[in-house]
């Protein structure tokens, strides 16, 4: 009986460095400009299953006496294996390390190969080609297998029966490999051709292609942490650096979706706060305040982007996405449980929302938001959606600052705020 081990640690250690570099990996592309995520999110997937798959699979077990059925599932699955592996390097654009010959037995057509050199053509007789001739005659097209000429001693090869030694087909003492691949052409004076496969060498450029992913892993770091080194060497511009507010937070928008794309929507839902309009006129200081403390706010994502640093340790850090979604405090004595309206009248500022229960839910919490600017009922029908959302978000900032919390104390104890 054979068994291959795999270490499983290796396509985990390739994992755990694709997530901590996410907002990288969420970018990568192919060479054509194709998003390559979901790609790297399926073949990581797929090779930990049959990394699972292989390390459990028992060969020549006595099972199968005539035809090898439990090698042509391994050797199928482990030729899934490799392609994945060789589709990651593809999508990170580098060639695999190279090593020794590891099929030491393989058979090659050498009448061939002078022809390919007469015509100045590359023959293609490395480890990798053999392998895929052996799958190719033995388990994927054992009916006709014409593509690898370098080991073929005729224009196209038949396989009936690929057997353990031992078994029915122990016929030609030449064959010597653990595995015997007949074959059969119709060109040769031999048409019956035995090759020996050395299961040895099979598990050994299986081994080989697996843990070439530890030089993957190497790779993808450096190349991860030499972007990271350049944008940081790119400096941001800077407020002062642009005519107004809105082009600040539109450049900060272009530069987080190259350096942490998860930040971009959270801008872009402040861009659309300092357009919107308000209606009463006793609701715009109010309003700019909290634009103001929105602006005051991106000295901690500007940071972030500029220093590649998102591990978010800085309070000011986390200001955005409080001022975004704010919280009401209640007492200990308070019979009042706001968070459910909360919650539902976010479906005002989303596409999919259910609009009318919102507006049922923000009526409830009208004698709150009333505390801190002025919304009536009849508002509720004449207002937007967009305007409403936004002063219960206004509301809820002023609210903020009157308790001890990252709000308050994040912000400056000045009018432009407060």
């Amino acid at each position: 009986m054979y068994k291959i081990y795999l270490n499983d640690d290796v396509i985990r250690n390739f994992r755990n460095t694709i997530n901590d570099y996410i907002d990288f990996s969420l970018l990568k592309k192919y060479k054509n400009n194709d998003n390559a995520w979901n790609s790297i999110c399926a073949l990581m997937d797929r090779i930990e299953d049959i990394v699972i798959y292989l390390n459990e699979k028992e060969l020549n077990t006595g099972k199968w006496n005539r035809c090898a059925f439990d090698f042509f599932e391994f050797i199928e699955q482990a030729g899934v294996l490799i392609e994945c592996i060789d589709e990651l390097y593809k999508i990170y654009d580098i060639k695999p390390i190279r090593t020794k010959t590891i099929f030491k037995h393989k058979e090659i057509n050498e009448k061939y190969l002078l022809k390919l050199k007469k015509d100045n053509k590359i023959a293609k007789v490395g480890d990798s080609n053999y392998f895929e001739y052996i799958r190719s005659l033995s388990s994927v097209h054992p009916g006709k297998t014409d593509r690898h000429k370098e080991f073929q001693f005729a224009n196209f090869e038949v396989s009936p029966y690929v057997v353990w030694n031992g078994g029915i087909y122990a016929l030609d003492p030449r064959c010597n490999g653990e595995i015997i691949l007949v074959t059969y052409n119709n060109e040769t004076d031999q048409m019956l051709i035995n090759k020996s496969i050395y299961i040895k060498e099979i598990f050994n450029f299986i081994k080989y292609k697996y843990y070439s992913i530890n030089y993957l892993t190497k790779y993808v770091k450096k190349y991860y942490l030499d972007e990271i080194k350049t944008l940081r060497d790119a400096p941001i511009r800077k407020r002062n650096d642009l005519k107004n507010n809105l082009e600040y937070l539109n450049n900060l928008v272009n530069e987080s979706k190259k350096r942490c794309p998860n930040i971009a929507d959270e801008i872009e839902e402040v861009i659309d706060i300092f357009n919107q309009q308000i209606t009463r006129e006793e609701n715009i200081n109010k309003y700019n305040k909290y634009c103001n403390a929105l602006l005051y706010s991106m000295k901690g994502i500007h940071r972030q982007l500029q220093n590649m640093d998102f591990k978010c340790e800085s309070p000011i850090d986390n200001l955005l996405f409080k001022l975004l979604v704010g919280e009401i405090h209640l007492k200990n004595n308070a019979k009042m449980n706001y968070s459910y309206p909360l919650q539902k009248i976010l479906d005002l500022k989303l596409e999919s929302g259910d609009k009318e229960f919102a507006l049922i839910q923000y009526k409830t919490l009208l004698p709150f938001f009333n505390k801190y600017i002025k919304v009536t009922e009849e508002d509720l029908c004449q207002l937007s959606y967009e305007e409403l959302y936004v002063l219960s978000q206004v509301a809820i900032y002023l609210h903020e600052l009157e308790y001890n919390d990252i709000v308050n104390f994040c912000i400056p104890n000045d009018e432009e705020f407060r």
